[in-house]
């Protein structure tokens, strides 16, 4: 069997080779340049630094020439392929290898069979991690894609954001709060809901509260200790100290990787993102 994911499950880059995993990568447009948002030409602490100064880029979801020469290309090898993909309620990506992998499976004997996982970044990379570790265990593609299902409402994506302005501009947050909650000093708490939706979870004062109740919403509602990542943009310090406070109230010691190009252009430089896999969302 053939895993595959997209690269908004945002893995640390290695995992893909050491684990065999393959992925698409989206496309992102910078000043008029498209770059995959794994593209070696664009660091990602070059890309956060044109943010801050100014710079708008944008995003673009896998297109279905994309989706069909991508997937070929694994069913042909004659395995059975199994893809997780970003959240259908934030992109049209996953909807998209849906309509191929139909398409493709019509022909072939093998099958290609896509989950959506409701879910952006690690919230859908530890999904990906789970599928490798089931696979690894011997069971075919049917019982992990139910087993991966039935463990997306499980699956929990925390984070928080340095600047409102990347939300407002991506229509996340309207003009108005994001005003207010700047002039206010007011760092939200946002998560990924059941639906695959980006919401408001909790508004805090200061960004050192908001890392502290990421730390709380994990220690309530943490159900596996294996799958736990913290994702950061150019945040490197606050990513150590929430380790740090997952390490002394869990025992917990997370892995830390870069925010990949493609989510931080709806969020900015300075979002950390807590992942794990709770007994709810």
């Amino acid at each position: 069997m053939i895993l595959s994911t997209d690269s908004t499950a945002n893995l640390p880059k290695e995992y893909y080779e050491e684990l065999n995993i393959n992925m698409v990568p989206m496309q992102i447009n910078l000043n008029g340049v498209t770059y995959n948002d794994l593209d070696s030409r664009l660091p990602v602490e070059e890309y956060y630094q044109k943010m801050r100064e100014g710079a708008v880029p944008t995003t673009a979801q896998i297109n279905e020439f994309s989706a069909r020469e991508y997937l070929s290309r694994l069913i042909e090898t004659g395995e059975d392929v199994l893809h997780i993909g970003f959240s259908s309620a934030l992109s049209g990506s996953t909807d998209t290898m849906k309509r191929v992998a139909e398409e493709l499976n019509a022909t072939h004997t093998n099958k290609i069979v896509v989950i959506d996982s409701l879910n952006a970044s690690i919230g859908e990379g530890i999904l990906v991690l789970k599928a490798y570790d089931l696979m690894k265990e011997g069971k075919n593609i049917d019982e992990i894609a139910e087993e991966i299902t039935k463990l997306i409402p499980y699956a929990c994506s925390y984070f928080t954001v340095d600047q409102l302005k990347y939300l407002v501009r991506g229509g996340r947050l309207s003009k108005v709060s994001g005003m207010l909650g700047t002039l206010l000093n007011i760092k939200p708490v946002l998560r990924v809901d059941e639906s695959g939706h980006l919401v408001a979870y909790k508004k805090v004062i200061s960004r050192r509260k908001a890392l502290g109740e990421i730390v709380n919403i994990c220690k309530q509602k943490i159900a596996d200790t294996k799958y736990v990542y913290i994702a950061h943009a150019v945040a490197t310090e606050d990513a150590r100290r929430v380790a740090d406070m997952l390490k002394q109230e869990l025992g917990v010691e997370p892995v830390i990787t870069d925010l990949t190009q493609v989510i931080g252009c709806h969020t900015g430089p300075g979002l950390i993102a807590l992942f794990f896999f709770g007994k709810e969302k």
